[in-house]
């Protein structure tokens, strides 16, 4: 057996590094196709049968436990959100508490050149490039759907960042596939577009997205003005 091999079957699999919003039939999905990465499921109301899947169950809404997951001396990696929520949008509604965050509608200006399904209570825009039922398995192959055979085009995520609307700035998520029909958002990235937000005025596309599907928002944000320099004269 090569050192290669033996090193490769040795391999102790790492902490667990994602958490997991929600417990209804996607989150469970996404706790069994993890299993052994699940760092906490977090669910409001939880009903019986989440403790098979053998991770730590948090009674909290789905942007208390993101808070309280990050500010953790050992946060998680990823976060799998399994909520009729879009994550993005409300976690910096609370993150981004000095530039007084606002949702707004997003505009209907760009409608004709996304593949709007509808609008959602707060004026977001659900999308999706296919108008069939998509399999819970799905492998998000690059080129082509599994279920239709039809080319995908270009990646949703990638055509929401390329969004070009007079007055407003863009900050897009990719939603990243972790298992089979298991979307993540890695944290390192929500950080990054919230550090690239933090301090800025003005209004914002705020988008999450796979290859296939999104979400869409508009949220305004107030400039923060710093504090004066003691030492300036």
């Amino acid at each position: 057996m090569s050192q290669t091999t033996r090193q490769g079957q040795d391999a102790k699999p790492g902490p667990p590094d994602v958490l997991i919003l929600g417990g209804g039939r996607f989150g469970r999905l996404a706790g069994r196709r993890l299993a052994g990465r699940v760092l906490a499921l977090a669910e409001l109301n939880p009903q019986p049968g989440l403790e098979e899947l053998d991770a730590p169950v948090w009674t909290l809404a789905a942007v208390p436990a993101a808070l309280r997951a990050l500010a953790s001396q050992q946060p998680p990696a990823w976060i799998v959100p399994c909520i009729p929520q879009h994550f993005l949008a409300h976690w910096l509604l609370a993150s981004l508490g000095p530039s007084d965050p606002r949702l707004l509608p997003v505009p209907q200006a760009l409608e004709p050149d996304l593949p709007v399904l509808g609008r959602g209570p707060e004026g977001q825009l659900y999308l999706s490039i296919t108008d069939t039922l998509c399999p819970d398995d799905c492998p998000e192959p690059a080129q082509t759907c599994p279920k239709t055979g039809q080319p995908r085009g270009e990646p949703l995520f990638a055509r929401l960042a390329a969004l070009s609307l007079p007055g407003w700035g863009v900050a897009v998520l990719r939603s990243h596939q972790l298992a089979p029909g298991v979307g993540g958002l890695a944290v390192s990235e929500m950080l990054a577009l919230r550090r690239r937000l933090a301090g800025q005025g003005g209004d914002w596309l705020v988008g999450t997205a796979c290859r296939c599907h999104g979400v869409l928002h508009g949220l305004a944000l107030t400039p923060t003005v710093a504090a004066p320099n003691k030492n300036s004269k």
